[in-house]
């Protein structure tokens, strides 16, 4: 194979944009994960994330057309563990500073625009972060960045959990970076998120019902929360961390050096009834975070249920 790019540039560029990690691989999902996603939708574990049913997500060539390669990068976004506070909903980590969506979309411009440079070469590639139809914790693993975690999450085997992905589909030829046996279990015996789920969300190893996940109901669904899931809330107002919290792979990894997720760049780590009156006067506030995704009445509507 003629090498457009070798990988020790790639991973050199990567670094100095800011991610953590990067791997390489076919774009190319593999079946068994391929499989996996599709008996989940028949289970309808998705409940009504109905953008998780466009299988386009299954051929990265109808995202990207003459997609060769996968660029898979990692970002840490770990934030420092906070107790829960009476009056005041939690803030799950990942969302207390700018909305990642927004610091990958730079990065993986500025990503682009180098591999177009340095291959002299035009409309070569197509990033993509969770806005995108792609498994791309599937291409993580196959690219050799960590396994998949019982809790469903990819374990990065440096960084753990809290991690965020992003990606490259490109025609370029990149050499790959692997591992023997990227789908080999390595949680063992350890149960530790299953049990800990407050919601009993994790319903079986590797396997997560939306429906029951408090970061389903917090984030993403415009349904009213129902009673057995109110009830089972410790206490957060947007997302939840438990099932990383009680991992073992979390318990060494630095936090994130990036200063974009730290809460001081974003809402913060409590919201209370003060924050959301001032919310009201300013919803603002809320552009360029998370939050914004969730929304004032939203939110509102979490606090005064906990």
């Amino acid at each position: 194979m003629n090498v457009d790019v070798p990988l020790d540039a790639i991973r050199h560029k990567s670094k100095e944009l800011g991610f953590d990690d990067v791997g390489v691989c076919e774009a190319k999902i593999p079946e068994e994960d391929i499989e996996a996603y599709l008996s989940w939708l028949r289970n309808n574990y998705q409940g009504d994330l109905s953008y998780m049913e466009n299988q386009i997500r299954c051929d990265p060539v109808q995202i990207f057309p003459n997609a060769k390669s996968a660029i898979i990068f990692v970002t840490s976004y770990k934030q420092e563990k906070k107790p829960f506070v009476n009056g005041s909903g939690l803030i799950a980590s990942y969302a207390r500073g700018r909305d990642y969506h927004h610091v990958h979309r730079s990065r993986l411009k500025k990503m682009i625009l180098w591999l177009e440079e340095y291959t002299g070469k035009s409309e070569i590639a197509r990033g993509f972060s969770d806005s995108v139809p792609v498994l791309e914790k599937a291409l993580a693993v196959k690219a050799g960045l960590g396994w998949f975690g019982k809790n469903t999450l990819l374990i990065h085997r440096k960084l753990g959990t809290f991690t965020l992905l992003s990606g490259i589909f490109t025609s370029l030829n990149i050499p790959y970076t692997t591992v023997l046996n990227p789908r080999l279990p390595r949680c063992g015996t350890c149960n530790k998120c299953i049990d800990a789920c407050p919601t009993q969300a994790i319903i079986s190893p590797y396997t997560l019902d939306a429906k029951k996940c408090l970061s389903y109901h917090l984030i993403e669904s415009k349904k009213e929360i129902p009673e057995d899931i109110r009830k089972k809330n410790p206490g957060y107002i947007f997302g939840c961390d438990i099932c990383q919290d009680v991992c073992p792979h979390n318990v060494r990894p630095p936090l994130a050096e990036s200063q974009d997720f730290r809460p001081e760049k974003g809402m913060g780590v409590y919201l209370n009834i003060d924050d959301l009156a001032q919310l009201e006067q300013t919803p603002e506030k809320l552009f360029g975070t998370p939050l914004k995704r969730r929304g004032l009445p939203g939110l509102k509507n979490t606090l005064f249920s906990t």
